[in-house]
């Protein structure tokens, strides 16, 4: 009697989760059709126009849909530029409603996918390893496990890329649907209310602020002045500093092509010294490696080269091959991490014993991330067929550079 009424629950409860998954898609693909429907009506005129129902509608969409189909702006930045345009309508409740409408939306937006994965295992798996690594969905299951309904608040709360996962991971975890619902708005309200009152006071005044210079004339104060010399300096800054990264990234990818070429015409392998995960979660979660693996990689951290089918745990101060065993060996942004100049040279002694070209990608010292960093200990720079290397805290400009030769194509 007991064995027939647990069969007969796990049947109504296999059945109520196929009843929840199949609406989740049906709604799901309802949404996509709406979403391409209504693409070219998702700006923030014609949202504006409809006002919170536009509001409500979008964040709905756009939570439902974000990782299927690319919506034209975040919802976010419409919740933050919203309530200061209906403030002529609403006053400080356009921030209230807008608030209440974009949490409401966005969860209910979010339910769908949670049903998606609440109702079958293979499908939600198919979703995630379509968009993102393998590994991310157990690394999403074992935080969700650890930290419980405290995982479901903070994702919401905190916007970040991996947020589709790990609703889906919870969903799989066969996480109570009404105390997602409940978590998921606490987190989604709070985070509206941060953005929507930010963006109504922030308008507000510095829309007012710039209202009343110009009727007076004193745009050409020279406080006014200060303030734009200010957010001149600072955008200048950010878009120099973008342009030294996209630098470093093509001279990155230069020369691992490079690497690649020159093993391809020894009809040797090519070895690639610091795996191209990193130890930070991030690139296997968002399945973007800094560059290629090569065919022999080698990493002191095994995370860094977890997956691949010739991995070596070793250091590059000693690396476990034999002399010009390797057409070619690619290292990037190795060597400033070592702890001294003496170490450095010794790794590049070490590449350059088991391969005769040697391929460096290094950071600029223009970077201002590379002077923050506090595990960088070494200036790395190349002149001609030299590289230069300088311990960073010696303020010694004079007899203190260790120069390696290296290939001329470095």
């Amino acid at each position: 009697m007991t064995m027939k009424s647990d069969n007969k629950e796990k049947e109504s409860k296999a059945r109520r989760e196929i009843f929840w998954g199949s609406i989740g898609i049906i709604l799901t693909i309802a949404l996509i059709i709406l979403g391409i429907y209504l693409n070219n009506r998702f700006d923030l005129e014609s949202i504006t126009h409809l006002g919170l129902l536009g509001m409500f509608v979008f964040a709905f969409i756009a939570s439902s849909i974000f990782s299927l189909y690319p919506m034209p702006l975040p919802y976010w930045i419409v919740t933050l530029w919203l309530p200061a345009l209906l403030a002529p309508y609403y006053g400080i409740w356009a921030a209230v409603w807008v608030m209440l409408v974009t949490a409401i939306g966005a969860t209910l937006g979010q339910f769908i996918t949670f049903m998606i994965g609440y109702g079958g295992r293979s499908s939600s798996q198919k979703k995630l390893t379509q968009r993102f690594s393998p590994q991310i969905y157990e690394e999403a299951s074992e935080w969700i496990k650890r930290i419980g309904s405290k995982a479901v608040f903070w994702m919401t709360l905190i916007p970040n890329p991996i947020n589709l996962p790990m609703t889906i991971a919870v969903a799989l975890l066969k996480y109570p649907p009404y105390k997602f619902l409940f978590y998921s708005f606490a987190g989604l309200l709070i985070r509206s209310a941060i953005l929507a009152f930010s963006g109504f006071y922030f308008w507000d005044i510095v829309g007012g602020w710039v209202e009343s210079y110009i009727d007076k004339g004193l745009t050409g104060s020279p406080f006014f002045t200060v303030i734009l010399v200010l957010v001149g300096i600072i955008l200048t800054i950010a878009v120099w500093q973008l342009i030294i990264w996209m630098l470093e990234i093509k001279d990155k990818n230069n020369k691992y092509l490079a690497a690649v070429s020159a093993a391809k015409e020894s009809g040797k392998p090519l070895l690639v010294v610091g795996g191209p995960w990193g130890i930070k979660a991030f690139r296997r979660l968002l399945n973007k490696p800094a560059h290629g693996e090569g065919d022999v990689c080698l990493d002191i951290d095994r995370r860094a080269i977890e997956g691949h089918p010739c991995a070596i745990v070793a250091s590059c101060t000693n690396i476990p091959f034999g002399d010009n065993t390797f057409g070619a060996v690619f290292s990037s942004h190795v060597l400033e991490h070592m702890p001294n100049t003496q170490t450095a040279k010794q790794a590049l002694a070490e590449m350059k014993r088991v391969a005769k070209s040697v391929f460096i990608a290094y950071p600029s010292k223009q970077s201002i991330a590379a002077w923050l960093i506090k595990d960088h200990h070494i200036w790395i720079w190349q002149r001609g067929d030299k590289t230069l290397l300088k311990q960073r805290k010696d303020k010694d400009h004079k007899g203190h550079y260790f120069v390696e030769t290296t290939d001329k194509n470095d």
